[in-house]
């Protein structure tokens, strides 16, 4: 079955792949651009440049799923032998349609409530849960062979910045907690960042079988993040703008708990680890930063809490990846 669904996903399929990656991420330059337009100038219209770089994005992405959805058909000889390629490109497109259904649900939101105040309206987070759905979906067609020592190569490469993609957009989910420094409690803030970078960070280490892979998640994500604190800094949109959530100290957490161990035990271990990581590792790097930090105590007394929640997040990361690969081992 392997073997088989490398072929299908030939040459011209990566290619559109490919262009699905650069077109989510140009899809999320416009998600955070948004934010800064709507603080900065406000919202006159719903065809703002941020909306137009948005759902360019998206149309990017839907056309060049479609594209390699039908290569991989002509090449499997019918879409059933597509297989798991097959449906991973199918669910790609469906998330950029689920995606793009929730803009005409924000026009009508907007005018019978107003503004926003928050991103946590349900057309905004039916527009994210369709990207991610089509994320996931495009990452589960590319990255066939992977977690069984396949040639990494491009494919992999592509494979990482979905799920960098996928954690950026599940902490841009937090709102205002990614967005402003002073936002962030010691508790709430981590309960919540906790189990939505678990997802994504987990997953990729499962899902690639490699080691360092949600290290190297972190740190396109990170990059990525940094990329847009600058344009909001250049643009005014904040007095005081958030930096990244830190979770390279959880990523590589992640990764050492895997390697060399069995696949159960590897996963408890990540998923005990990741929250204490996680708080940890912010407080740390709150220290170098001019917003008052968290008292050592409260650090102490909320982690296990954050703890509870965090393991979720890293099982069901683990579950997600299952999904994912399910039918090729």
């Amino acid at each position: 079955m392997e073997r088989m669904e490398n072929r299908v996903v030939g040459a011209g399929a990566q290619a559109f792949g490919s262009l699905g990656v650069l077109a989510v991420f140009v899809a999320l330059a416009g998600v955070y651009w948004d934010v800064s337009w709507h603080v900065v100038i406000g919202r006159e219209t719903f065809w703002v440049p941020p909306h137009r770089l948005i759902y360019s994005g998206t149309a990017i992405f839907f056309v060049s799923t479609v594209c390699a959805l039908l290569l991989a058909r002509r090449r499997a000889g019918s879409l059933r032998a597509t297989g798991r390629a097959g449906a991973g490109f199918a669910v790609a497109a469906l998330g950029s349609i689920i995606q793009v259904s929730a803009a005409p649900l924000d026009g009508l939101w907007h005018e019978r409530y107003g503004l926003d105040v928050t991103v946590w309206s349900p057309p905004h987070l039916m527009g994210a849960a369709g990207a991610l759905i089509g994320i996931y979906g495009l990452a589960c067609a590319l990255g066939t062979g992977l977690h069984r020592g396949g040639s990494f190569g491009w494919a992999g490469i592509n494979v990482l910045l979905l799920f960098a993609a996928a954690l950026s957009l599940s902490l841009f989910a937090l709102g205002p907690l990614d967005f402003r420094l002073d936002r962030r409690d010691v508790l709430f803030y981590p309960l919540l960042a906790g189990p939505l970078a678990a997802i994504p960070l987990v997953a990729a280490a499962r899902y690639t079988g490699r080691f360092g892979a949600a290290t190297a998640v972190a740190l396109i994500y990170s990059a990525f993040r940094l990329i847009t604190l600058v344009v909001f800094v250049g643009m005014g949109a904040f007095e005081n703008p958030g930096p990244p959530v830190f979770v390279l100290l959880a990523a590589l957490t992640v990764d050492l708990a895997l390697l060399g161990k069995r696949e159960g035990r590897g996963v408890l271990g990540a998923a005990v680890l990741f929250g204490p990581a996680l708080v940890l590792g912010e407080w740390a790097f709150r220290a170098f930063l001019p917003v008052q930090n968290w008292e050592p105590l409260q650090v102490v007394a909320s982690l296990a809490v954050i703890s509870v929640a965090a393991t979720a997040g890293a099982l069901a990361g683990d579950r997600l990846q299952e999904v994912m690969r399910s039918g090729r081992d």
